[in-house]
Parts: C-alpha cells; sequence; structure tokens
C-alpha cells in the first residue's frame, strides 16, 4: 500500500501532535513545518499529496504560503490538494482562501479521531476535480 504524503504546516506544537495521532502511520506519511516558508521548502523537496496550513504562522501565513504555493503550479502544471486549518472565525479569511483553490477547512479545535476521513474526503474532492 502506498502512504499518502501528507505536509502539516502549524507553529503550535500541540496542534502537530493532534495531525500526528489523527493522520495513522501506516496511512500517511507526514512531515511538519512550523511556518509557511518552511512549508514551501518542504513541498519543493518532498512534494506531497496534500498540504494543511494553518492560517496565522510567524515568518510567513498559511495565506502567504498557500498564494506562493499556485504561483509555483502555474509554472510546474501541478496541482496538489490545500485543506486551510484555522481558530479563526471570520468566514472572509476561509473565502479568501477557496478563491485560491482550497479543497476543505478544518476549524480548531477539532477532534484528532476525525481527521483521517476529511482528509480522505477533500483528496476524493481534489481527485475529482471539485
Amino acid at each position: 500500500m502506498v502512504k499518502l504524503k501528507i505536509l502539516v504546516a502549524d507553529d503550535n506544537k500541540s496542534v502537530q501532535a493532534l495531525y500526528n495521532l489523527g493522520l495513522k502511520d501506516e496511512l500517511y506519511e507526514k512531515k511538519f513545518a512550523l511556518n509557511g516558508q518552511e512549508a514551501l521548502d518542504v513541498y519543493e523537496a518532498w512534494q506531497p499529496d496534500l498540504v494543511i496550513l494553518d492560517i496565522m504562522m510567524p515568518v510567513m501565513s498559511g495565506y502567504q504560503a498557500l498564494k506562493e504555493l499556485r504561483e509555483r503550479e502555474k509554472k510546474s502544471g501541478k496541482k496538489t490538494a490545500v485543506v486551510i486549518s484555522t481558530g479563526l472565525s471570520d468566514k472572509s479569511d476561509i473565502v479568501d482562501c477557496a478563491r485560491l483553490g482550497i479543497q476543505g477547512y478544518i476549524i480548531k479545535p477539532f477532534k484528532h479521531a476525525e481527521l483521517s476521513g476529511k482528509i480522505e474526503g477533500y483528496l476524493e474532492k481534489h481527485r475529482s476535480g471539485s
């Protein structure tokens, strides 16, 4: 079985631990980044199937990283599934990200037991071109 490669960018180590717990090792190969710039560096080197971006991070926000990721994809022709993870309650943040073609969003706090199902749904949405 080929594991799906997931990059999680979140500056909170506790949140990273929840993702690590919720995304089972037998199904997913995971890497973690602490900010948007680090996420872009890992993305370039590793080419994950899905990227989860927290919006509020130091150095480079998830929104800025998403914009840069989409610019890079225009040049490469590759399209990666992206899910936004946020504790922000302002719907305009999610709408701004949706304009850049995200496959979904996860509102924090979340239950780690529900993660795998959500991620599978977002990947299916991405594969179907939605």
